[in-house]
């Protein structure tokens, strides 16, 4: 497979780039499952295009929002959004995560550090890295996690 290649994006972009060209190979081979005579599947395919939960008008309602976005094969895509003031404990995920900050600013414990985060920022956290989120503003981050094994379900 040709790399992605995104001129001028720095570090951030490059990151970006590697997660969604782990995508790549499930989305250019998705189909409805009737070619050749088969059934269709149990579940859809995500879509080749989705869209994002809105942006909160005035601010949000609920202290955290999970929207699922899409699964793409072993890769799942989620947007977080959380409202000024929220906190999540001190978890890990199996799979490599990479986390962009679409909008907000808070911060990420990982171990012992804080790091700060403001808007188009990438942060990437190995499999199986504990980290806990604090959001100083209201906080939106796309998740893409990264399964580098079998297929999640």
């Amino acid at each position: 497979m040709n790399p992605i290649r995104f001129p001028h994006a720095g570090l951030a972009g490059g990151v970006l780039a590697l997660a969604l060209a782990a995508t790549l190979p499930v989305l250019a081979h998705a189909h409805d499952g009737h070619e050749h005579g088969q059934a269709a599947p149990a579940a859809a395919p995500a879509p080749r295009l989705a869209d994002l939960a809105p942006r909160p008008a005035a601010g949000l309602a609920e202290a955290k929002t999970a929207t699922t976005i899409g699964r793409y094969g072993g890769t799942r895509m989620m947007q977080l959004q959380l409202k000024a003031g929220t906190s999540m404990p001190a978890h890990s995920a199996p799979e490599r995560v990479v986390v962009v900050v679409l909008s907000g600013r808070g911060s990420f414990g990982l171990g012992a550090d804080r790091v700060a985060l403001h808007e188009r920022q990438v942060l990437h956290l190995a499999p199986g890295e504990e980290h806990s989120v604090q959001a100083e503003t209201d906080l939106e981050l796309l998740l893409v996690r990264i399964g580098e094994g079998p297929a999640v379900p």
